[in-house]
């Protein structure tokens, strides 16, 4: 498969860096880029104000396939906006928003920066980033973007304001090698819970095979919540529910009760980290994930020999909601450019960009324009076949997080919930009532 696929979605990226404000030069930052504090004033003959904005993001150090976007939409800008230069610069993951937290706190916060559906409402709550709605097409918005966008966002803002665009999404379905589950002699893949754990027992019944993996590790609460998170919602619930914690809904109760059957039958991958089980899949020692789309590159990766033995199913839950997360941009209240940064952030959303960006990477958009383009969803079913059940999907994504639980109170309350369900996986307690002593504390939070 060629090399451009092969997205390291989520790997952390290793350039040295010395802050977020883009003082110091990396190697992933564009030529002959300065920092906003030595951009050019008009001068005396009334030449267009020269500026410069700074713009950290972990796509710089996400390989191959991002830096093939993102470089190329960053040329591509200043050549339309000669006055105005992108400082891109690479700040890993993992380390991101401590370094995003410290330069607001010394008043160096960078122009344009990323946030996530997990942290939107804290930076929103902070009044530390703008309101984009007086400087983009808001039209736009509304007309053609997924009610991820329309509804989800807005709810992370204030006063119905949109405090932040969209540039990639990802939702779950399950993935699966046919020849898999041809060798433990699946016709077809789950369609309910039932024969979802009668299916990954019988692919565990395999050499070297476990049935299925998610995250189950003690401690990791915050990836091991968004795991649960897909079963919670497939269901038809969430752990959360007008604006309060709902841990013992009986959404949540039957998605535990589920995966505590798959864990005591021993089907699940245990004691292992998401990039190892992930990479198992690929390899087939995993029957079956439900995972992001952003997958298939990297397990080509692993195995090429995935490339034509890979298929995604509908969820086997009684709805089709799939759980879902984003990333996207925001001006910083500091910005002295704000009108100049949101038109950055325009362009990097645009049907162009964003058609660019799901051919280069395989990544999800929030437009759901992209895929009514006919000629440009042929191309990329024709390419990636598998990216059409995606699609298909597209408007039946619900954020991860329940609505109204952001801020600091997110992290908590899932750590609440993690804990609750670690101990019922570990020590066998009793699913209803650790339930119920998980909502009591949660509820402690609101109260």
């Amino acid at each position: 498969m060629n090399k451009k696929y092969l997205v390291l979605a989520g790997v952390v990226g290793t350039l040295a860096v010395y802050g977020l404000s883009g003082c110091g030069k990396t190697e992933t930052a564009q030529s002959g880029q300065t920092d906003s504090a030595a951009a050019a004033e008009a001068g005396a003959d009334g030449k267009e104000e020269q500026i410069t904005l700074n713009f950290p993001h972990w796509f710089f150090s996400h390989g191959e396939a991002l830096s093939e976007w993102i470089n190329p939409a960053i040329e591509e800008f200043e050549k339309e906006n000669p006055n105005i230069k992108i400082n891109g610069y690479a700040i890993g993951y993992n380390e991101f928003w401590d370094k995003l937290d410290t330069s607001i706190a010394s008043n160096d916060a960078p122009d344009i920066f990323a946030l996530t559906n997990t942290n939107l409402s804290k930076y929103v709550e902070a009044d530390t980033i703008l309101p984009l709605d007086e400087y983009i097409d808001m039209n736009d918005i509304t007309s053609n973007y997924s009610p991820i966008q329309i509804e989800d966002v807005l709810n992370c803002g204030k006063e119905g304001k949109t405090y932040c665009v969209i540039t990639d999404m990802g939702f779950y379905l399950p993935m699966y090698r046919p020849s898999v589950l041809e060798k433990a002699g699946i016709a077809e893949y789950a369609k309910t819970p039932e024969e979802f754990v009668d299916m990954a027992k019988k692919l565990s019944a395999l050499d070297n095979v476990n049935g299925y993996a998610a995250m189950i590790n003690p401690g990791n609460w915050s990836e091991g919540s968004i795991d649960l998170s897909i079963w919670i919602i497939g269901l038809g619930g969430h752990y959360g529910e007008n604006g309060k914690p709902a841990l013992n809904s009986p959404e949540v109760v039957k998605a535990v009760t589920y995966l505590k059957e798959l864990y005591d039958a021993d089907v699940m991958v245990k004691e292992t980290d998401k990039g190892t089980y992930r990479k198992m899949f690929a390899t087939g020692n995993v029957g079956t994930l439900i995972d992001g789309q952003f997958l298939y590159s990297m397990a080509c990766g692993w195995d090429p020999s995935l490339t034509d033995d890979y298929a995604v199913a509908d969820l086997p839950f009684p709805t089709q909601h799939c759980a879902a997360f984003f990333e996207g941009l925001s001006v910083s209240k500091s910005s002295k450019y704000p009108a100049e940064a949101a038109k950055f952030i325009e362009f990097l959303c645009s049907k162009e960009q964003q058609q660019k960006l799901v051919e280069i990477t395989g990544f999800g958009t929030a437009r759901n324009d992209i895929f009514a383009d006919e000629t440009f969803s042929n191309s990329i079913y024709d390419k990636w076949p598998w990216m059409e059940k995606y699609a298909e999907h597209q408007n039946e994504a619900v954020m991860n997080n329940p609505e109204g639980i952001g801020g600091n109170l997110l992290p908590e309350v899932q750590k609440i919930l993690y804990t609750a369900y670690e101990r019922i996986l570990y020590e066998n307690a009793d699913i209803t009532e650790t339930l119920n002593a998980a909502q009591d504390e949660a509820m402690q939070l609101f109260d």
